[in-house]
């Protein structure tokens, strides 16, 4: 899938993701750890940012902590990228639902390692101390996307730190 579909969605995590990690990490700072989740739907239709300061992914699903509404700027964009792909059915697993999978993950994992070191030192916090990932909150991709960002968007480093 052509990465220049996803451009409003890059745009807008340039122009605003260091500002909402900023926030996160300013509210959790003092903490040994910090995961950071995209949660996106079964079919795509937006993103919002959740973390947690346990240590441990394993019950994302259950995390309160959500940055929203400051995080619009994940959700329509995402909305419209979908959207705009009427030839793929997101709502069914196949070939291309996880090709626009992996787009939409290299997209925020050039997002993720583009973040400026300053957001995460002046919080007290090294970029090894912070695990992103991104996955759904329900449906045909939840394991597999998990996976796949836990390993692209994270240094060997931090995943040992995590125990992954």
């Amino acid at each position: 899938m052509e990465l220049t579909r996803f451009e409003k969605f890059r745009e807008g995590l340039a122009a605003h993701l260091p500002g909402a990690i900023d926030e996160i990490l300013k509210k959790e700072k003092g903490s040994d750890f910090c995961e950071i989740g995209f949660m996106t739907t079964d079919d795509f239709s937006g993103c919002f940012i959740t973390w947690d300061t346990s240590g441990s992914i394993d019950e994302f699903y259950d995390w309160d902590e959500q940055l929203e509404p400051e995080t619009d700027f994940l959700y329509q964009p995402l909305v419209d990228v979908a959207a705009a792909c009427k030839e793929i059915d997101l709502c069914t697993a196949s070939p291309e639902k996880w090709e626009f999978a992996v787009a939409y993950m290299a997209v925020l994992e050039a997002s993720i390692k583009a973040l400026p070191e300053e957001v995460f030192t002046k919080n007290g916090f090294e970029r090894e101390d912070i695990l992103f990932f991104t996955t759904m909150s329900d449906g045909d991709y939840v394991e597999e996307m998990m996976n796949e960002s836990l390993r692209k968007f994270n240094s060997r480093e931090t995943m040992e730190i995590y125990e992954l």
